[in-house]
């Protein structure tokens, strides 16, 4: 079962992440940007097989070459581990488009 991370958790599991994630409210956000709408594009298919497998799904919006990304735990009405497992996998394959 996947539990609400502590407060004082949240900075020491952001520290895991890449530069650009941020913690606002009780929403892990990112922003990504790719060289153009082809590779936004085949990382958000990479990363929505991720999502499907895992069962957690961002909020993310997509404009020609940006990404910008809200993860959430909505059963648990916060962050768990599960949405850092994700941006940990987002961040791996962002490298691939760098």
């Amino acid at each position: 079962m996947t539990e609400l991370i502590e407060k004082d958790q949240l900075v020491n599991e952001l520290k895991n992440l890449s530069e650009k994630w941020s913690i606002s409210d009780k929403f892990l956000i990112c922003k990504y940007e790719f060289k153009n709408f082809n590779d936004a594009l085949s990382f958000m298919n990479k990363v929505g097989v991720k999502c499907e497998e895992m069962d957690h799904h961002p909020k993310w919006t997509n404009v020609y070459n940006r990404l910008e990304i809200e993860l959430f735990t909505h059963d648990k009405n916060g962050l768990t581990m599960k949405d850092f497992r994700l941006a940990l996998f987002m961040d791996q394959e962002f490298k691939s488009h760098e």
